[in-house]
Formats: structure tokens, C-alpha cells, sequence
């Protein structure tokens, strides 16, 4: 049975043992590692390729390069990572080996971090097969899987697949006239999580990147990616998981309240429309909301250039903004 038939598709958020069942399977099968660092003033730089190249690694996971797979330049504010068009992400997936009908399953080496960012690209193209290793390479370790420890000097070559060139599905990614306009639409418009910590949210500290405005979207909702999460240290390495559905239930709750509880379910669900848009510093975080609320049936949209984009034109005036100072 093909992998286009939707009672034969994998869950979106996969274990561990589940992975590990399907390695040694038949089945059309892809793993990436799709790490992803900020890196910072003053921090040490990471660089994950260089990390995948070293190891450990999930046996047989290639490399999928988040920054490399994007739109550049003047036309998208030179900002980073943002969505690639449909042959860009053809070539990048049939560069992997990957078809149509490949199960593809995402990781990173925080747990959940970057991993969704990927998984929500491949979605949002069409791409049905598509998951995230809840947990990542520590969980994948933690439970006491085998790992590659290798070291590569390049990243293995393989038989290149065919992949169609996709279209973006109608409403999975917002641009800053859609959410512009989305600001005057009063009770009648979408609900809007910032994935961003609280504080940057409010506008109480400064942005880590420069040249921005402090606040958020008007009428945007705090959502901090990390109340979705749960941390675990296991042989002194810290790494987060989904939490579980009845968790993020009362997450959502909490924020939403009990009228955007039902704006939500009554806006959209994973089989319907889009009935909420997650927005962050740079489109990467808001992708954890995305999963999140997928865990509830509730299918989003990604305000792609995020804060990058917004508080870039908030700084020179193009654009509103609230924080608790207003």
C-alpha cells in the first residue's frame, strides 16, 4: 500500500522504539538529522554539519541543512531560513534519495528543537510521510539504541531520487500582509502564539538580534515553546520531548482560555483549516507550536519571517507594536 494512502501514514511525532522497528523494515524509509544551532555574541560557535560528520549519528541518518535549503536574499530581507521554493526543496529531498513516497523521520540533537522546522517544510510542500523522533539523538540514546560513532569526512552519497516539484498548500505559511491586515480584524481574526520566552514577548529585554523593535505582534498570545516541553537529563545530558497530549490540553487552556478554546476548535483542526498562525525570533521555535497543537488536532500556519521580519519593520516604523510599556 502506498504511503499517499492516508490509513497507511505514519504519526507525525514518533518514538524511539517505533523508529526502531521501522529501521529494520521493507519500508521507503529516510532519516536526517536536522540539528540547528543559534549561535550567539560571545558564545562558542556550533556547527551541526560538522557535528553529524563527527558522530554519533542515527545508522543510515543524512544531513538536511536548514539554512542551506532556504530563500535568500533582498526579496525575503536577506533573513534566515526562510521557506524554499518548490525546486529548491525537490532538489534538496531528491538529493537525499528521498520520493513522494518516502516515510521521512526528522531528529536533532537538542531533543525537539530544530527537528519540527524541517518536518513542517516537508508538510507544508504535501509531503505526507513525514516525522519527528520525539526526544531526538539523546532519547535515541537514552533508550539504548545502536548509534554510527564513525567519523565522516563527507556526508555518505547515495542514488538520487525523483521529487516532483511541489506547491505550497493554500494558508500554511502567513506573510507580513497577511498578518498585518490580521491585526484589524478584531474578535474575527486568527489567534496568533509567540513561541518567543515570555520576557522578549513583553518587551522587557532586548532582542538577541539587532536593528529590532521589543514587544510583539498586536493582540499576539504568549505561547514560550518550551511550555510544550519536557526536559530530562540522562547521563549528564539534558534534552526535551513533547509533553503529553493531556499536558499540552492544559497548556493551550491556560493561554487560550475558554473562548479561544473554542475559537480554536471551531477555526480549525488537523483535517480542515488552518485556525492558528505561530510566529518566533526566526520561524524556527514557532515550528514546536505547530507540532504541538498537531498533537490536538489543530492544524497552523507559520508566520515565516517572524520577529526577524516584524520587528526589523517596527524598528523603522512599518509596522505596530505591543509590549507591557504600551
Amino acid at each position: 500500500m502506498s504511503l499517499s494512502t492516508s490509513a497507511s501514514l505514519p504519526p507525525l511525532l514518533i518514538s524511539p522504539r517505533q523508529l526502531a522497528a521501522k529501521l529494520n523494515s521493507k519500508q521507503s524509509l529516510c532519516i536526517l538529522d536536522a540539528t540547528w544551532f543559534l549561535n550567539m555574541p560571545n558564545a562558542p560557535v556550533r556547527n551541526a554539519y560538522k557535528e553529524y560528520l563527527k558522530g554519533p549519528r542515527i545508522p543510515g541518518a543524512l544531513f538536511w541543512d536548514v539554512d542551506a535549503v532556504s530563500t535568500k536574499g533582498d526579496s525575503v530581507m536577506n533573513l534566515p531560513h526562510m521557506m524554499p521554493s518548490g525546486s529548491l526543496f525537490a532538489q534538496a529531498a531528491a538529493a537525499k534519495g528521498i520520493s513522494r513516497d518516502t516515510h521521512v523521520v526528522v531528529y536533532d540533537s537538542h531533543g525537539i528543537f530544530s527537528a519540527p522546522r524541517t518536518a513542517f517544510t516537508f508538510s507544508a510542500f504535501g509531503h505526507k510521510a513525514i516525522s519527528v523522533l520525539d526526544g531526538g539523538l539523546p532519547a535515541w540514546m537514552a533508550a539504548g539504541e545502536a548509534v554510527d560513532s564513525a567519523s565522516l569526512e563527507t556526508e555518505p552519497s547515495l542514488s538520487r531520487g525523483t521529487y516532483p516539484e511541489p506547491s505550497l498548500e493554500s494558508g500554511r505559511v502567513r506573510s507580513f500582509q497577511e498578518m498585518l491586515h490580521n491585526t484589524t480584524l478584531g474578535s474575527s481574526a486568527q489567534i496568533v502564539l509567540d513561541a518567543r520566552p515570555k520576557e522578549r514577548f513583553d518587551g522587557k529585554i532586548p532582542e538577541p538580534r539587532p536593528n529590532m523593535a521589543s514587544g510583539h505582534i498586536p493582540h499576539a498570545l504568549s505561547m514560550p515553546f518550551m511550555s510544550v516541553l519536557d526536559k530530562h537529563e540522562v547521563n549528564g545530558q539534558s534534552f526535551t520531548t513533547m509533553k503529553p497530549q493531556h499536558e499540552l490540553w492544559k497548556v493551550v487552556s491556560r493561554i487560550l482560555g475558554e473562548e479561544g478554546m473554542e475559537k480554536l476548535r471551531h477555526d480549525g483542526s488537523a483535517q480542515g483549516s488552518v485556525g492558528v498562525t505561530f510566529s518566533c525570533g526566526s520561524g524556527m521555535t514557532a515550528c514546536i507550536l505547530w507540532l504541538a497543537l498537531q498533537q490536538l488536532g489543530i492544524n497552523g500556519a507559520i508566520y515565516d519571517e517572524s520577529w526577524s521580519g516584524w520587528g526589523r519593520r517596527a524598528a523603522n516604523g512599518e509596522a505596530p507594536v505591543e509590549s507591557t510599556q504600551s
